[in-house]
C-alpha cells in the first residue's frame, strides 16, 4: 500500500490562513483596547499622584512639584521647604532678596541645583509611562506655549492651591487623553479627548 506523501495540500494551506487571519481580526482590537486602557490608567495614577503631593503639602508645610520628563516619558515628585512662588515680579523680587542673603558659594549652588529635590515619600523613583505611551504636551500657568520637550511642572503649595496644569497624553494609536490640574486642592479631571488650552485657562489659545 502507497504510503501518503508529506506536506500540506492546496486545501490545508487555505485553511490554515483563513485562521491566521480570522486571528489577527480578532487580535488588533484587543491590542487597540490594551493601548486604550494603558493611556486612561496613566492619566489616573498622574491625577492620584497630584491628589497625594498636594495632601502631603497641606501636611508638612512644604511645596510640592510634579516632575513631566516629555523626552523619556517620566514623571516624579519632587518637593522643597523654602517659600516657592511661581514666576512673576514677586517672586524675582524675592530671589533678589535672598541673592543679597546668601554667600556667593551657597547661592551658586543653588541656582546649580535648586531647592526642590525628589520626593522619596510619594515616588521612590521616576516612574516610566507604559509602552505605547507618551506625553505630548503639558500647559501651564508660567507657560504661554505648549511645553513639548525638557521637564515640565505643575506646582502645589500648602496653601491648599495648585498650579492648574494641562497635559495631553496619546498612544501609538493616536487614542488621546487631558488631564486637567485645577486650582483648588490637587483636584483632576480626565477626559477621553484632548482638550484645547483656552478651554482650561479661559484666554487666548496659549
Amino acid at each position: 500500500m502507497q504510503s501518503r506523501e508529506a506536506g500540506f495540500s492546496l486545501i490545508e494551506l487555505l485553511i490554515v490562513v483563513a485562521i491566521l487571519g480570522l486571528v489577527g481580526i480578532i487580535a488588533i482590537p484587543s491590542i487597540t483596547n490594551t493601548f486604550r486602557f494603558s493611556v486612561q490608567s496613566s492619566a489616573r495614577e498622574l491625577a492620584t499622584l497630584v491628589k497625594e503631593a498636594s495632601n502631603a503639602a497641606q501636611i508638612t508645610g512644604k511645596t510640592y512639584r510634579i516632575a513631566y520628563d516629555i523626552k523619556n516619558n517620566q514623571y516624579w515628585s519632587e518637593s522643597t521647604s523654602e517659600q516657592t512662588l511661581l514666576n512673576s515680579e514677586e517672586s524675582a523680587k524675592v530671589d533678589k532678596e535672598r541673592s543679597s542673603i546668601f554667600s556667593k558659594k551657597e547661592d551658586d549652588s543653588k541656582k546649580k541645583n535648586g531647592p526642590f529635590s525628589q520626593d522619596p515619600m510619594l515616588t521612590k523613583k521616576k516612574r516610566t509611562l507604559p509602552i505605547g505611551v507618551k506625553f505630548k504636551e503639558v500647559f501651564t500657568e508660567q507657560s504661554e506655549e505648549p511645553i513639548t520637550e525638557g521637564v515640565a511642572y505643575t506646582h502645589i503649595f500648602p496653601q491648599g492651591l495648585t498650579e492648574k496644569s494641562l497635559v495631553h497624553l496619546e498612544d501609538n494609536d493616536r487614542n488621546q487623553i487631558s488631564l486637567i490640574v485645577s486650582n483648588l486642592l490637587g483636584r483632576c479631571m480626565v477626559e477621553g479627548r484632548l482638550i484645547e488650552a483656552k478651554e482650561v485657562f479661559g484666554k487666548g489659545t496659549k
